[in-house]
């Protein structure tokens, strides 16, 4: 029940207002069961009514293949491939429509840190129209997750760091080892929100890109309801709307004080 989310969320940290959000790419991701490939007319023909804002198409593929173990040699072979669907993007680049068998997905991009970033009520503005001509087009009736994940990019001048005085959880080495020096990292925890029947993911992990010599980590936030909804029983976009505010608490919870004032 929603009233039972929304007291959940009074026990978090605000989303406060920053002038430059270090969201690297933001998406919300509608899934539906998997369709048989006699439907991928029904979406290439989606690009009738998208194409003028996404005119970038391309097909999506899916890869299958087996792992063999033998004498102590693992081999790997292709068992099928083929279309899964289309990528539709804007001339810039920056708006992705990925129209599939098993779902649909809208990607937001934000190439530099430092741009500014166009917010939740555009993106999810443009997301909602591209969704409902998916929906039209398949008949969908009923999704089987809903979700909003945000990939930020935190780039922090100083070097070297300590990610423990700009984290609040992130990956150690152990205390009494001899040997300090973190060449690499990652760390991942799934949080269950039984009120809500979500799962929120959080990730750290080293940026590929770096940007002026900084260091750059990645704080990638997955909420997610990956339950069966019928379409039109359940206030899908209100959930996803509950769910981005989610993420937003979990992003507060996640940063000491001085990495705020990063990108404030």
């Amino acid at each position: 029940p929603v009233h039972h989310f929304l007291s959940f969320l009074h026990y978090m940290p605000e989303m406060e207002n920053y002038k430059r959000p270090p969201v690297g790419e933001a998406l919300i991701d509608i899934r539906v069961e998997r369709l048989p490939a006699e439907h991928l007319p029904l979406l290439e023909n989606l690009y009738a009514k998208l194409g003028e804002q996404y005119p970038k198409k391309k097909v999506r593929h899916q890869f299958k293949g087996s792992v063999r173990f033998e004498g102590g040699t693992v081999t790997t072979e292709p068992m099928a491939s083929g279309p899964l669907g289309y990528w539709f993007e804007s001339e810039d680049g920056k708006r992705i429509v990925q129209v599939r068998l098993d779902g649909f997905t809208y990607n937001r991009i934000k190439p530099d840190p430092n741009e500014p970033w166009s917010g939740w009520e555009s993106m999810r503005a443009d997301a909602k129209e591209a969704w409902e001509h998916y929906a039209e087009a398949l008949h969908v009736e009923q999704v089987t997750r809903i979700a909003v994940r945000y990939i930020n990019r935190i780039v922090i001048p100083t070097s070297p760091i300590e990610l423990y005085d700009y984290f609040t959880a992130p990956p150690r080495i152990p205390p009494d080892l001899p040997y300090q020096d973190m060449l690499d990292f990652s760390s991942s925890v799934a949080i269950s929100i039984p009120e809500h029947q979500a799962i929120a993911v959080l990730k750290h992990a080293p940026a590929k890109d770096q940007y002026g010599g900084a260091i750059t980590v990645t704080v990638d936030i997955d909420v997610y309801r990956p339950h069966r909804i019928l379409v039109n029983q359940f206030p899908i976009w209100e959930t996803l709307d509950q769910l981005r505010e989610l993420k937003n608490k979990v992003f507060e919870a996640s940063l000491l004080p001085r990495t705020k004032e990063i990108f404030k």
